[in-house]
């Protein structure tokens, strides 16, 4: 019984947070998946505080990987000590298919001052900076 109460506490929390995504969300999918919610406490006769619980370790495994990944990207002078062939008059180009479009993207948010450049052509990661 105690397995079925931690499987639907994690796949609460993996739907939940697939509907606050940008692309995937709205309004009537909050309220449905509110509804799945109270469905699961009352069927399972479950604390509130699991899922509470629940949500906080993944929401920071989440924050950790994400930062970990960005922390493992080289920096620019890395990145151009690494790769001297991307270095172009005034832009960059990617180290893997040589595109020069890349565009930049928050680590958390749009508003995020770390950041990290993404060639728009093969969509891997180049190198990390800060925002000051």
């Amino acid at each position: 019984m105690y397995f079925i109460e931690l499987f639907s506490v994690f796949l609460f929390f993996l739907i939940f947070g697939a509907i606050f995504s940008p692309f995937l969300g709205g309004c009537l999918v909050l309220i449905v998946m509110l509804f799945l919610l109270g469905g699961f406490i009352v069927f399972f006769s479950l604390n509130f505080i699991w899922f509470i619980a629940a949500g906080l370790v993944l929401y920071s495994l989440g924050f950790v990987t994400k930062f970990y990944r960005w922390y493992k990207l080289p920096d620019y002078n890395e990145y151009i000590n690494r790769y001297p062939q991307c270095k172009l008059n005034n832009v960059v180009s990617c180290f893997k298919c040589g595109s020069e479009k890349t565009i930049h993207n928050g680590l958390f948010h749009k508003q995020s001052k770390l950041r990290y450049y993404i060639c728009t052509a093969c969509g891997s990661a180049l190198f990390r900076f800060k925002v000051l």
